[in-house]
């Protein structure tokens, strides 16, 4: 069996596309069709369900498989980091997976500071919604993960660290009367119209209890699953945002973000992983991890 078409049958599992798939690994879309044949072959097994405009879908083999490889390809990754340990060296692959928000303002300094101290470490980032974060790293799709908000409860299994505390704030225009105020009482809210994200994500969840706790179930006026496009959608004037400070620039001149209190809805950002054991690249985490502590 070839490592080769164990890494594309995964990467198939991954994109639930052989296009996508064969786009992300840089190889012929046939070279990906024929390494899922030979596997089918060798293993009399069919591993994908096959329908007509729909993803592609594993079956009962194709989920054994999956695991194992994920298994089989750690198990390598794993040895050519304790060779390079040999030589003093720290290095190998590093999948990451976070949210949107953590990509675009945290991660950057750290893979900055990563690529100078450690350059023999290989990461990449994938950008996940909060709730799909755990998942990964659990699965072995991921070696490590960023999000934010998450209860404990969904994390069970993986080692959490609190990177920091982030509030939530009231994001309005500057022509909104409410941008006048040092703090905003959140119960001053209950009768303003609100976007808000959507229903069962995580900061949904601590946006509505906070509410609660206000006295109020807040007036939604139209739900985006994008934070960035809610911030956006402010500025262009059809309402009001609750979003975690981070979204909003001191030095915006359209928006203002005004602190909530009584209560201060909070979102705790997160790194999970892996037990050390189970990680092919543990050295390598553990570099990202420190850097990532240092910048938070």
């Amino acid at each position: 069996m070839d490592l080769r078409d164990l890494e594309y049958f995964l990467a198939v599992v991954e994109a639930k596309s052989v296009t996508l798939a064969a786009r992300r690994v840089h190889a012929a879309q046939p070279t990906l069709s024929h390494a899922l044949g030979r596997l089918e072959a060798e293993l009399g097994e069919r591993l994908l369900e096959r329908k007509a405009r729909a993803p592609l879908r594993l079956t009962d083999a194709g989920e054994v498989v999956a695991a194992r490889a994920r298994q089989a390809l750690s198990a390598v990754t794993s040895l050519k980091d304790d060779l390079a340990a040999l030589r003093g060296r720290v290095g190998g692959s590093l999948r990451i997976a976070a949210i949107q928000s953590l990509s675009a303002t945290l991660l950057p300094r750290v893979l900055s500071r990563l690529s100078r101290e450690y350059p023999a470490i290989q990461p990449s980032v994938r950008t996940l919604a909060a709730e799909s974060i755990a998942r990964a790293v659990a699965s072995g799709r991921a070696d490590v993960g960023l999000l934010a908000g998450a209860p404990r409860s969904s994390l069970r299994g993986l080692r959490v660290k609190v990177l920091f505390d982030e509030p939530l704030v009231a994001l309005v225009r500057r022509d909104d009367p409410l941008a006048k105020v040092k703090t905003l009482r959140l119960a001053r809210l209950a009768e303003r119209p609100l976007l808000l994200v959507p229903d069962g994500t995580f900061l949904s969840d601590i946006i509505h209890e906070a509410c609660a706790r206000a006295g109020f179930s807040p007036r939604v006026q139209l739900t985006l699953a994008s934070a960035e496009a809610l911030r956006e959608t402010v500025r262009a004037g059809l309402g009001l945002t609750i979003l975690p400070r981070g979204y909003a620039s001191p030095a915006d001149r359209d928006l203002v973000a005004v602190p909530l209190t009584h209560p201060t809805p909070r979102r705790e950002v997160l790194l999970v992983e892996r037990d050390s054991k189970q990680l092919a690249t543990p050295r390598a985490v553990s570099a990202f991890a420190e850097l990532l502590g240092d910048e938070s």
